[in-house]
């Protein structure tokens, strides 16, 4: 069934205001923590030096952020060129499993080792591509977050047709695709060149696929989501998560699927095989097995059991470690922050938190209202419509097992599937109130959004105060990741402030590129200033060290709420 003229315009005409939206960001946000390093990885792959850099992510995404520095004259400096051929580097690096040690104990040889993990020289070396001064550093950022818009975008025309094709209600479609363009974490995470509206957009598409396959089995149904899931393995290792999505799904609606055993098997060869072979061009043409390795390095570095006994079959190589260091971050855990707490393995209720406190209050309501009514009445209905509902409580609650919290933005994914979950229950609803209460929520929703535009990074449910309150609950990619520094230029020179003492959650030299003069200082050094300005990030502040700080004088003023800025004016900090 066709979609109607009108239905497309005004779903055009929401597309281009998400756009919109998102232009002043592109523009406006300073480098966060990872973008120049997954930035900076993406050259580096298309300059052949392939999968050196970014293990952990997979490719494909960072190709697609890259593509645009392939028609700029990008220049590396000696000392970074230096680092990508393996020249130079830190005497120091990260087992795949463990903390940093020295990299002559793990790699006596030296770092040209395909086992060599060079986390901090990707970092470094990102950090001198964009902004050494050899290139136009906001030029390179800005058209690759575009790209990252573009991605952003496709993933509303996904939720519309998705919802249009499970309930043939285009007023159903619209209201699903205005709680994507107008919920504050697409907006924030989808401008940004990270790698997660990427996997977002393969995870969704390979769930649809996969249910419009359950729903009528055939050979080139299964292909088409097994390159989709190989599509959506390449730009993010979270897709993982599809191999219970597609299980249980599987489950449900195994009595109504019409076909045999055998094609059933036969099915499944054609899905994994097209998965296995986007895979496989992805990593192109790195196809030979890992290297061997003695059990004793592979014990000191942390190689996981089942990638050294295996490791002829493992191919591409280059995936399979991706996926255990994956495992390993997991495992492990990252220090977090929630609520006055500090904690390297995590909390459970981490997720939940994070998910209220960074939505608008409409979006939570419509939700929950919307997996209630799945609920009630689940065994009536349609696979399309149960399948978003499927898909976001297992994703949920692999997040919840997870020992690593360091953001909403690992949530995501089931962000446009609560959309298209939402959708259908506009289109299941009979009473006119009960429809017109989910469009007034939409709206609702789209107020607080335009409300909090460009600032959406650091958004924050106005349930808890908005984003001024932020910091209370939530920090790092959350809420303070380097984003802000453009703004703080803004506020200094306004103030014709020409030096600060600097503590800044973010990339340092987006700070130098900006030509801000500041001293990096800490906690302990801070409480000897006696005259100046002192700046603050807040994933900084919130550490135990500055409990003096907080506790003692309020700040001078806050810049786009992230950057806590106070006057020394001849008095010292008082003694502890």
């Amino acid at each position: 069934m066709k979609v109607g003229r009108i239905p497309l315009i005004l779903a055009t005409l929401l597309l281009v205001a998400m756009g919109l939206l998102m232009i002043g960001p592109v523009h406006q946000d300073s480098a966060t923590v990872d973008e120049t390093s997954f930035l900076s990885a993406g050259y580096s792959y298309m300059a052949g030096y392939r999968f050196y850099f970014d293990p952990e992510s997979p490719p494909l995404s960072q190709l697609l952020v890259a593509m645009p520095l392939s028609s700029m004259d990008v220049r590396l400096s000696p000392t970074a060129r230096s680092l990508v051929d393996r020249s130079a580097g830190y005497p120091w690096t990260v087992p795949w499993f463990g903390e940093p040690q020295a990299i002559q104990g793990l790699f006596p040889q030296g770092r040209d080792n395909w086992y060599f993990w060079p986390k901090p020289e990707a970092q470094i070396f990102g950090q001198m591509l964009v902004y050494g001064g050899d290139n136009d550093g906001d030029a390179m950022i800005s058209r690759a977050r575009f790209v990252q818009v573009f991605v952003t975008l496709a993933v509303g025309v996904l939720i519309f047709f998705w919802v249009r094709r499970a309930v043939a209600n285009e007023l159903a479609a619209l209201l699903a695709l205005a709680l994507w363009v107008f919920n504050p974490s697409a907006l924030a995470y989808g401008h940004l060149i990270i790698t997660d509206i990427d996997g977002t957009l393969g995870i969704g598409a390979a769930i649809l696929l996969f249910a419009l396959y359950l729903e009528k089995p055939a050979n080139w149904r299964a292909a088409l989501c097994g390159a989709a899931v190989g599509a959506a393995l390449t730009m993010k290792f979270n897709a993982v998560t599809l191999g219970p999505i597609f299980a249980i799904m599987a489950a449900v609606s195994w009595r109504t699927m019409k076909t045999e055993g055998k094609s059933l098997w036969k099915h499944g060869l054609f899905l994994a095989g097209a998965a296995w072979l986007v895979i496989l061009l992805a990593y192109a043409p790195m196809w030979a097995p890992a290297p061997p390795i003695s059990s004793q390095q592979a014990e000191a570095l942390g190689v996981p059991g089942w990638f050294t006994g295996f490791r002829l079959f493992l191919i591409p190589r280059d995936f399979f470690k991706g996926v255990a260091l994956v495992m390993s971050h997991s495992k492990i855990g990252h220090e977090a922050y929630l609520m006055g707490e500090w904690s390297r393995t995590g909390w459970r209720t981490y997720f939940p938190i994070a998910f209220f406190v960074k939505s608008p209050l409409a979006f939570v309501l419509a939700t929950l209202t919307g997996a209630a009514w799945a609920v009630a009445r689940w065994k009536s209905l349609p696979l399309l419509v149960k399948a978003p509902w499927i898909a976001t409580a297992v994703y949920l609650g692999m997040a919840i097992a997870s020992n690593v919290n360091i953001g909403v933005r690992h949530l995501l994914p089931i962000f446009p599937l609560l959309c298209v979950g939402v959708g259908c229950l506009y289109a299941q609803f009979q009473k006119i109130w009960a429809k017109r209460a989910l469009f007034a929520l939409a709206a609702w929703q789209a107020v607080i959004a335009v409300a909090g535009y460009p600032l959406y990074v650091q958004f924050m449910s106005e349930a808890i105060g908005g984003s001024k309150n932020g910091y209370k609950y939530l920090i790092d990619s959350n809420y303070d990741w380097g984003q802000d520094a453009k703004r703080l230029k803004a506020f200094l020179d306004e103030r014709h402030i020409d030096h600060i003492y600097l503590d800044y959650f973010g990339t340092q030299y987006s700070i130098e590129y900006l030509k801000i003069s500041n001293t990096r200082i800490d906690a302990e050094k801070a409480r000897q200033i006696v005259q100046g300005w002192l700046v603050v990030s807040a994933s900084q502040l919130m550490r135990p060290e500055w409990n003096w700080l907080r506790e003692t004088r309020p700040p001078t003023a806050r810049v786009a709420d992230t950057l806590f800025v106070y006057n020394f004016n001849g008095q010292t900090a008082p003694a502890q």
